[in-house]
């Protein structure tokens, strides 16, 4: 084999190597979690403690829903079975935001057991997913 593929050879060989780190890099970089409320309320004093966000999925309960208009501050609850997670949000209300909607909020935290989220995203409802058992 002569030099000139030689060097074609490593020259594939780094620019593949390359686009395999930027691949892995970036799905693992983008891949997000979140905690559901049963693990929160299990993880609930190194949470605390902790100084970073974190992202918690559940269901807005049936529990009073508190919406302060003028202060764009949002008092609800969410939950998975028994376990019940208080929320502050100060924001805009999202449209589809009620009792029962699955949300995931990001936020920290605090001392008091209340997670003061930064953000605040609502679950598309069933009725907008393809009914399979619907009459013809």
């Amino acid at each position: 084999m002569s030099t000139h593929h030689v060097k074609i050879a490593i020259g594939m060989v780094v620019i593949v190597a390359a686009v395999a780190y930027l691949v892995l890099s970036g799905t693992t970089a983008s891949a997000v979690y979140f905690l559901t409320v049963p693990e929160v309320q299990q993880q609930l004093s190194a949470l605390q403690q902790a100084s970073h966000p974190i992202r918690v999925a559940g269901q807005v309960t049936a529990d009073p829903v508190h919406w302060d208009v003028r202060h764009l501050s949002l008092a609800f609850h969410i939950g998975e079975g028994e376990a019940r997670l208080p929320v502050q949000y100060k924001g805009v209300k999202p449209d589809m935001f009620q009792a029962g909607v699955s949300v995931i909020v990001e936020g920290r935290i605090g001392r008091d057991g209340v997670l003061m989220a930064s953000t605040l995203m609502t679950s598309c409802p069933s009725k907008y997913q393809d009914e399979k058992n619907s009459p013809s």
